[in-house]
């Protein structure tokens, strides 16, 4: 069994909009997409993703025939698009209109794009799907992929990710409202209820801000979660790790089995899939690479960097969470400060907004693999920063965790309004007044990923992430 999904950003998507909606006559584009092979975790199905990477506007010259109801094309653009995805084992995606508001594909559909996908598996050497897809005259549209066998496939999950997420999955609507999520429903709606738990969403790491996460998500209506997290409950993590008690850490169990059981127990998730290994692990790609959003709760730098790199590689928003607290010898602090930022294509990196230390990255990549040589380091000076743990307090990681939560419930729902989204809040924990600003977030001109955007939906390719 194969499961196909889709996900464009939503610049693509207007610009496809622009595209195809010219007139009261058929239009048509190519995009040129990436693509995404894992297993899902959750069902143990394939998933193919596409990820669109490039829309390809034809010019008028390339049309035979435009009708209200009908279209016809010359073959050559798809001949060129179709030497051009070969070379990376890209993937295709013909889209055309149906701007009398008829979201569906035709019988007429049905002949052309299997003709169409014949010229490209015939020009292609792969059996991996291309896709189809047709837009009405409001800009909602319906995907369907076709694999060698040219039998058509509807996609069970569309994504268009911006300042806005949104989904769109087979009977959507039409779900009845569940009485545990009434309240919540009275609020957002009932669609709020049923995106969420049609969303596959990562947690990267279960502590403070990660436990707490995921009672939230659970709480809100999330049903298919993945936790990552390589370490064990110990006292110390008593005081802010949500669902811990005492025997778990006098038992030593891992925080991911704490965290999983807990939302097992609320009785409200449907599936649970803990990794219990570093994010930055091969054994974590294909479980990341099905998720459809991640909370990035980790505080190492290894860690962040590689979510940093999903998030434009594979168009998978990444929500990243800090929280920093410097007490100064003056009894005051230097920092006091939480931070949620949203890491996507589009959007700053984390490098660029340097909250990622490559100095820090070394010196983690070496207490990991070589902790005899980190620790001689560390005695001699070379190491940033002291060995002592990181103050936390339990209702600090707790609120920033409810302003990570809220931003996702915003961008599904827009209780904010239209300029509602933020792709970076600080939050100042010992201010009352003012408490929350906007940093800007300034793009170094030469990054490979958020200025140049060589890599927005590269998807899979070898090395994974671009990483040696």
């Amino acid at each position: 069994m194969v499961r196909y999904t889709f996900t464009m950003l939503a610049e693509h998507h207007q610009q496809l909009r622009r595209s195809l909606l010219r007139d009261e006559n058929e239009y048509g584009a190519l995009l040129l997409c990436g693509r995404s092979r894992q297993i899902d975790p959750w069902t143990g199905a394939v998933e193919e993703r596409a990820l669109v990477r490039e829309v390809v506007d034809l010019p008028a010259e390339a049309f035979l025939e435009r009708t209200p109801t009908s279209l016809s094309w010359s073959t050559t653009p798809l001949f060129n698009l179709a030497k051009k995805a070969m070379a990376k084992d890209f993937a295709i995606c013909i889209a055309h209109s149906h701007p009398g508001n008829s979201l569906f594909f035709s019988a007429w559909d049905d002949v052309a794009d299997k003709e169409s996908f014949e010229i490209v598996f015939g020009r292609m050497d792969t059996e991996r799907p291309h896709f189809a897809l047709v837009m009405d005259r409001s800009g909602e549209f319906l995907v369907r992929s076709y694999a060698s066998s040219l039998t058509p496939h509807n996609a069970e999950l569309v994504r268009v990710i911006g300042d806005r997420f949104q989904i769109r999955y087979p009977g959507r609507d039409r779900t009845a409202n569940p009485l545990e999520f009434d309240r919540q429903s009275r609020a957002f709606g009932a669609r709020s209820t049923e995106d969420l738990a049609h969303l596959r969403v990562g947690i990267v790491g279960c502590g403070g801000t990660g436990s707490a996460i995921a009672s939230l998500l659970a709480r809100s209506g999330v049903s298919h979660f993945l936790l990552i997290d390589p370490d064990r409950v110990d006292i110390t993590n008593l005081n802010r790790l949500h669902f811990a008690t005492r025997s778990d850490a006098i038992a030593r169990r891992h925080k991911v089995d704490v965290v999983g059981d807990a939302i097992a127990q609320i009785g409200l998730a449907r599936s649970v899939v803990r990794l219990k290994a570093h994010v930055d692990s091969p054994e974590c790609r294909d479980a990341l690479r099905a998720c459809d959003l991640v909370f990035g709760c980790t505080d190492d730098h290894l860690g962040r960097n590689y979510l940093n790199r999903l998030a434009y590689f594979y168009m998978i928003p990444v929500i990243d969470l800090g929280v920093l607290i410097e007490p100064n010898e003056r009894g005051g602090y230097d920092s006091f400060d939480g931070r949620v930022t949203v890491v996507q294509p589009g959007y700053t990196c984390q490098v660029c907004r340097q909250l990622i230390s490559p100095q820090k990255m070394l010196e983690e990549g070496m207490e990991r693999n070589d902790p005899v040589r980190y620790d001689q380091y560390r005695r001699a000076g070379y190491v940033v920063g002291g060995a002592d743990p990181s103050p936390a307090v339990v209702t600090l990681t707790t609120e920033i965790a409810a302003v990570a939560v809220n931003e996702l419930l915003h961008r599904l729902t827009g209780f904010r309004g239209a300029q509602g989204h933020c792709a970076e809040r600080l939050r100042r924990f010992d201010r009352i007044k003012d408490s929350d600003m906007v940093p800007g977030g300034k793009r170094n001109p030469d990054c490979p990923l958020c200025a140049l955007r060589k890599y927005d939906g590269r998807g899979d390719m070898t090395p994974f992430l671009n990483q040696s």
